[in-house]
């Protein structure tokens, strides 16, 4: 019950999320909760739909571990990686969450043992379906979230933003004046 949504852009990459937080068949509205579904730590940014608990056991996870490289079969390591790590600390393996991790300068998207790297842009989570909508008309990852609460009932304000830069718009602009 939530969304993420990306967008690569000339500069870098944006991840967004709504703020819905469940317990059972009651929300918590606005963020009253310190839970959050998109984070940075440690070189990565991570957005997350599915529990809250392997979302936080991932969280703890990436204290102390990172990819090899921003590679589909590096990010599939690490998550087999984690999976490992889970088991042994509360006796559940696999990945049952979906993911949109933002490593060095790419995005990638991890559905169970499934991984991709986004190259135009992508959403997760119950309200995706408004949100790859949105994107798909030009909009950006945070206007695809306002769609996705604005039209799902499983999506909930406010919207949480993370922008990444990666220079591309400044080695493009280098790259120009060179050729001058």
């Amino acid at each position: 019950m939530s969304v993420v949504t990306c967008k690569i852009t000339d500069t870098g990459f944006d991840i967004s999320a709504d703020s819905i937080s469940v317990r059972g068949m009651t929300q918590t509205r606005g963020q009253n909760s310190s839970f959050s579904k998109l984070w940075t730590h440690n070189g990565l940014i991570v957005g997350a739909v599915g529990s809250a608990e392997e979302a936080s056991l991932l969280r703890l996870f990436v204290n102390t571990h990172t990819p090899l490289a921003p590679e589909e079969l590096a990010i599939l390591e690490f998550f087999s990686e984690f999976s490992d790590w889970k088991n042994k600390k509360v006796g559940k393996s696999g990945i049952s969450n979906a993911y949109l991790l933002g490593y060095g300068d790419k995005v990638f998207y991890i559905s169970g043992w499934f991984v991709k790297e986004v190259t135009t842009y992508e959403a997760i989570g119950a309200g995706k379906d408004f949100a790859l909508a949105a994107l798909y008309l030009g909009h950006t990852a945070e206007k695809a979230v306002e769609t996705a609460i604005e039209l799902s009932i499983y999506c909930e304000a406010p919207v949480q933003l993370i922008q990444h830069d990666s220079g591309k718009e400044n080695a493009a602009k280098k790259a120009k004046s060179k050729k001058k």
